[in-house]
């Protein structure tokens, strides 16, 4: 048995973010936009959604610019305070995955008024909050797919998630024009998350025949685009098959969960601010090659949507370390830090990452963890 959870409608193609003010005036007529700091508003995006939303009769739009890199509670409590008073009827996030999850979070926290510390401390949450619509411009971490928004305490130095099916976005709106201003290493990082998200999904614990179909097409995808993406933003055909890629990567992940990556990535991230997307990209055949003897025929599958010849291998074995190779052979063409040495990581902080590494994404891993085993995976990392 299994269950899928996904959107109430997604909407993916070019042009697509047109269409953001009549989904949007479905909720009502007042809304906030949620996003970062200036980007978005270089870009013109935020011009062409407040355009469609005037053009579908909305009078009262806010916008609240002030998300960050691995945006904090207080960010959240701030926004939410934002949508509280001025009344707003549906938060639109428009951005990479920090946007869009402070968006999620600020929307959920309209309705449940305590300071989004003590829900990621544990506190249930109780009400659906208001609706929520995504509008992502990288791909990507996927955001606009998940039921949780990674947030940073900055006070605890504590990077942990909210989750909640109240969180889930009533529209994805994937337009894959929002996505060519990315630069090359933005590129890079969001779309080695996406496919370290496909790599992950394809062999939890909770993997089914759904999520595995997705996240092959979604290996595949990626594999075979992202070093044009890199090398040539301007391609937008390229560009459309890393926006499906990394969206179908998403609604796999969504229902199979993550492993060890993003154990691991979240720690990372808290402690030492890397990017999000290079952490797991740095991570991830170090994390591949502990889980091959536990998962051989998966990731011999994995090589062959990587692109690999595995008829050649030999053995099972052979073509499933083939995987591992063809990760490294991305890494390097997208010019990605190798070793954790690179992110200001040394032996002396393996322990601590180590220990501070738990959650849903290691009790899913295929193969199990102790801190011993990580620790040596990280050391192995450097």
């Amino acid at each position: 048995m299994f269950e899928l959870r996904l959107p109430q409608k997604i909407i993916f193609g070019r042009n697509s973010a047109n269409q953001v003010g009549a989904e949007a005036r479905e909720y009502g007529d007042k809304a906030l936009l949620v996003t970062g700091k200036s980007a978005m508003s270089k870009a013109g995006v935020i011009d062409k959604v407040t355009d469609s939303l005037k053009g579908s009769g909305f009078e009262d739009i806010h916008l609240y610019d002030q998300v960050e890199h691995d945006p904090s509670t207080e960010t959240v409590d701030q926004g939410a305070r934002m949508a509280r008073e001025a009344q707003v009827e549906v938060v639109i996030g428009i951005g990479g995955g920090s946007a869009l999850d402070a968006a999620k979070a600020i929307a959920c926290m309209v309705k449940n008024e305590d300071p989004v510390a003590e829900y990621q401390a544990g506190k249930k949450i109780e009400k659906s909050g208001i609706p929520f619509i995504a509008m992502p411009t990288t791909a990507g971490t996927g955001a606009e797919i998940t039921k949780n928004a990674v947030l940073t305490n900055r006070e605890k130095n504590l990077k942990q998630s909210i989750r909640s099916p109240y969180m889930i976005a009533k529209a994805a709106i994937v337009d894959p024009l929002l996505t060519v201003t990315m630069p090359p290493s933005v590129t890079a990082a969001t779309g080695m998350d996406a496919l370290t998200q496909a790599i992950e999904a394809y062999v939890t614990i909770p993997s089914n025949p759904v999520t595995d179909t997705l996240a092959l097409r979604s290996i595949s995808l990626i594999s075979q685009n992202i070093v044009q993406a890199f090398n040539d933003g301007s391609d937008v055909e390229t560009r459309e098959n890393m926006a499906l890629g990394s969206l179908m990567s998403a609604m796999a992940f969504a229902n199979s969960s993550l492993g060890a990556v993003h154990g691991l990535a979240h720690p990372i991230g808290a402690f030492f601010h890397a990017p999000h997307g290079v952490i797991c990209a740095l991570l991830l055949p170090h994390v591949m090659a502990y889980n091959l003897p536990v998962r051989l025929p998966k990731y011999a599958r994995i090589a062959e949507a990587l692109g690999q010849n595995t008829a050649k291998a030999g053995s099972e074995e052979a073509a499933a370390r083939m995987s591992v190779e063809a990760v490294k052979e991305l890494l390097s063409q997208l010019q990605i830090p190798k070793r954790l040495r690179d992110l200001g990581i040394d032996q002396d902080d393996v322990a601590s990452i180590a220990g501070a590494a738990r959650g849903s994404s290691l009790n899913n891993n295929p193969r199990p963890t102790t801190p011993e085993s990580l620790q040596e995976l990280l050391s192995r990392a450097l």
